[in-house]
């Protein structure tokens, strides 16, 4: 018996074998993502037939990370740097700096939210790395939310709230986080489509109403081992037309999961 072409007569059915599954794997990677394009037609169609507004949504698709944040003291130093604010500083699972103003900042219409930002920017300990999170704000509580290299933070953690009373600005409450842990390597999200689509097929936006905002920020997930452990995820503002109201959504980027969990914030 040849064994030489026996072994041979092997190999190249292998080889066949692998081309082929190859061919059939390719096919049906393009037959899936047909069917998940056309599905999301057909989705963006009943959204609009539900009488839902849809502001321009983009399909493409961010990168990030799962962090990880602990505890620290960086708040700390500000005692002393802080001009004409009475400040105090509370410790428990993280710090948490409350100032009083020595003098409150009246507000000029139509001009309250730069008023703020440059408040932040140049009376705040580390203010330059916050910015405006209109999802989490009210006329009231006006958030910042911190902003670092790894990406923007919507959490308690990670914020400056602005306390507004009678259109004058009269104290705020700050959280920092001073160091990020990347636990894994950067992955695919989803796109800002797509978190629309998932809340829309959760029943999560109800009929006449419109979708005013979108953001994609880290959000929290979960406490573990002494740290916090945030996840990308999308913020959707979902206006009712009826009454005006405004309800935040959120929905993990990366299961594309709509969480209902808390959000810490």
């Amino acid at each position: 018996m040849d064994f030489r072409r026996i072994e041979w007569i092997f190999l190249v059915v292998f080889v066949g074998l692998n081309i082929f599954l190859g061919i059939s794997y390719f096919q049906a990677q393009q037959v899936d993502l047909a069917t998940i394009k056309s599905g999301d037609a057909a989705t963006i169609t009943d959204i609009t037939r539900d009488q839902i507004k849809l502001p321009h949504l983009s399909k493409k698709t961010p990168q990030g990370d799962y962090l990880a944040s602990q505890a620290n003291t960086a708040l700390s130093p500000a005692r002393s740097l802080l001009v004409k604010q009475q400040v105090t500083i509370s410790e428990g699972d993280y710090q948490e700096l409350q100032a009083s103003l020595d003098e409150p900042i009246t507000l000029k219409k139509n001009q309250e939210q730069q008023q703020l930002a440059t408040f932040v920017k140049n009376n705040v300990y580390h203010g330059k790395e916050y910015e405006y999170a209109p999802a989490l704000s009210n006329d009231e509580r006006v958030v910042f939310a911190q902003h670092p290299k790894a990406g923007l933070i919507y959490d308690r953690r990670a914020s400056v709230i602005l306390h507004v009373n009678d259109n004058r600005l009269v104290s705020y409450t700050q959280t920092y986080l001073s160091k990020l842990s990347v636990l894994r390597d950067r992955l695919n999200l989803m796109s800002e489509q797509d978190a629309v689509i998932a809340l829309y097929r959760d029943n999560d936006i109800p009929n006449n109403s419109a979708i005013v905002s979108t953001k994609l920020a880290y959000s929290y997930l979960l406490d573990a081992k002494g740290s916090t452990v945030y996840v990308p995820a999308w913020y959707i503002g979902v206006k009712n037309r009826a009454t005006g109201n405004v309800t935040v959504k959120r929905v993990n980027a990366i299961t594309r999961t709509v969480m209902k969990n808390r959000s810490d914030n």
